[in-house]
């Protein structure tokens, strides 16, 4: 059945947001649908890396799921995570997430019948292999089993702290025949450090699968817990970017609550102190980091673990017509960006109010890898301030290996200008800097040192490719000025829309702004 499609908007972003159905039919034809047979194995996937940076994808007939769709690249690019969250240019949303952080807008409770998530109810005793269920994914041929990542976790009071709430994705793993499946949190996250003050309890928990955008959004968050403490009202954020309350639901096994417009829910308990492998391999090895599983962030092959808790599964509730599912892909995921650079700015600002004017993440950075900074020294107290804002972000941000400060003469946006500031302003013997030798890493990068199976850094590199105060003029920046001729003398409209449209971005950036 191929399901009826709008091409115009034809509602404004507020009421298009409260749900992901409302919102691709926003995004009209900025959503490309894919009526012909596509399988969870391989597939999907394969479909949405060949295709990444481009429309959102929505496969409307999956093999061996006939009541499920599938949904990949909603987040793809910059342009459309800007319009999804209401502002002009992909790197004001960094400020939008810190306006909604203290301006939350609290949640609106509704009753069964009112959420479309609760249509069809599966208790535990009636779910079987959740694989049968779940068109969960496979991402390469050497993945280690078909692993859920789909969803977005929620924990709520009493269990955060503060009256607050928390929004994560986990991967998980449903292994035939086992009791529990496993749930793998970043070491030192928001919902580790929740389940470190409730050791050994059972934690209820809804997992909401493609719920409204503002709500995923906020599961791909990875704030610094140091900044945005585990008792963040998230749930409020979610409601403040969406522009409208987010509707939520009680959960019907566990004592917690589901987000209402979701696609898919599933209900349970997050078990503290349950040991669980990830994949059959990697119990029969025996060994932590060793039996692959599926890309990770870092861009290269995860490895399986036997993770601290568990989970326990008590019920799948989902939509009746063809409720979507999310298909994750891992490598170049621009959605993430705006959280760690709003981490980072806010911790800045706090540090030297208006020293630091923008925050920026690049593909290449993978997230928590790397991040670029800039700057603007105005006095001659400022000279040094950078050093403070490069080793702040170094030491709290566990396994950053690269954080380049730049002035603000340079896009930060432009990986290009920045190489040059690199190139031209960083001294190698006194400007470049290591960081957190033998400190805490990040398992997920494969060149860290390993004792005992635990992660330990090998540090990262602080760049200051900022000019010194006193040397402004002796690196002034040649420039044309670009801003003075009138080109309409010598191009009409079209050719020169034509021309530009044809320019290498960073071409362009140097073409606007006349630097040499």
């Amino acid at each position: 059945m191929t399901l009826a499609r709008r091409t115009t908007p034809t509602a404004t972003r507020e009421e298009a947001f409260k749900s992901l159905r409302t919102t691709l039919d926003w995004l009209g034809e900025d959503v490309h649908y894919i009526d012909a047979k596509v399988d969870p194995v391989l597939e999907m996937t394969s479909i949405a890396k060949a295709f990444d940076n481009a429309k959102a994808l929505v496969a409307n007939n999956i093999t061996g799921y006939p009541n499920a769709r599938m949904i990949a690249n909603l987040w793809a690019t910059r342009e459309r995570c800007a319009k999804l969250v209401g502002v002009e240019h992909f790197r004001d949303i960094k400020f939008k997430i810190l306006d909604a952080l203290k301006n939350p807008v609290a949640p609106r409770e509704v009753a069964a019948r009112e959420a479309p998530c609760q249509e069809v109810v599966i208790e535990k005793d009636r779910i079987g292999r959740v694989v049968d269920r779940l068109p969960m994914v496979l991402h390469t041929e050497e993945d280690g089993m078909r692993i859920f990542g789909s969803g977005v976790h929620f924990i709520g009071p009493p269990w955060v702290p503060g009256n607050g709430t928390q929004f994560s994705f986990y991967r998980m793993s449903f292994r035939d025949n086992q009791p529990l499946a496993s749930i793998n949190m970043v070491p030192g996250g928001q919902g580790d450090l929740i389940c470190q003050r409730y050791k050994g309890q059972k934690i209820p928990v809804t997992v909401n699968i493609c719920p409204p955008p503002a709500i995923e959004m906020m599961g791909f968050s990875t704030f610094n817990p140091i900044i945005f403490p585990g008792f963040t009202d998230e749930i409020g954020m979610a409601g403040a970017l969406q522009g409208s309350p987010v509707e939520i639901v009680k959960a019907k096994t566990v004592d917690a609550y589901a987000i209402a417009q979701s696609e898919w829910v599933l209900e349970g308990y997050i078990v503290d102190g349950a040991r669980v492998w990830e994949t059959d391999e990697a119990e029969k090895i025996g060994k932590q980091g060793v039996g692959k599983l599926h890309p990770e962030w870092a861009r290269f092959m995860g490895r399986a673990y036997r993770t601290p808790r568990g989970f326990e599964l008590t019920a799948i509730t989902h939509r009746g017509n063809k409720p979507i599912y999310y298909t994750p892909v891992l490598g170049s995921v621009w959605y993430q960006a705006p959280y760690v650079c709003a981490s980072i700015y806010e911790m800045c600002e706090r540090m030297a109010p208006g020293f630091v004017q923008d925050v920026a993440l690049w593909t290449g950075l993978t997230i928590w890898g790397g991040v670029v900074v800039q700057v603007k020294k105005t006095k001659r107290s400022d000279e040094g301030l950078q050093r403070n804002i490069m080793g702040a972000i170094m030491t709290t941000h566990r396994g950053l290996r690269l954080c380049i400060v730049v002035d603000e003469d340079i896009d930060i946006w432009q990986p290009e200008d920045v190489m040059w500031a690199v190139e031209s302003r960083a001294s190698p013997r006194k400007d470049y800097v290591i960081f957190n030798e033998y400190s805490r890493g990040q398992a997920y990068q494969p060149s860290e040192f390993k004792t005992g199976q635990i992660s330990v850094s090998d540090g990262g590199m602080g760049i200051d490719a900022t000019v010194p105060l006193e040397q402004k003029d002796q690196f002034q920046r040649a420039r044309y000025p670009v801003e003075k001729m009138d080109f309409s003398r010598w191009f009409s409209a079209e050719d020169m829309k034509a021309m530009r449209a044809a320019q290498d971005p960073y071409y362009r950036f140097l073409a606007d702004t006349g630097y040499a």
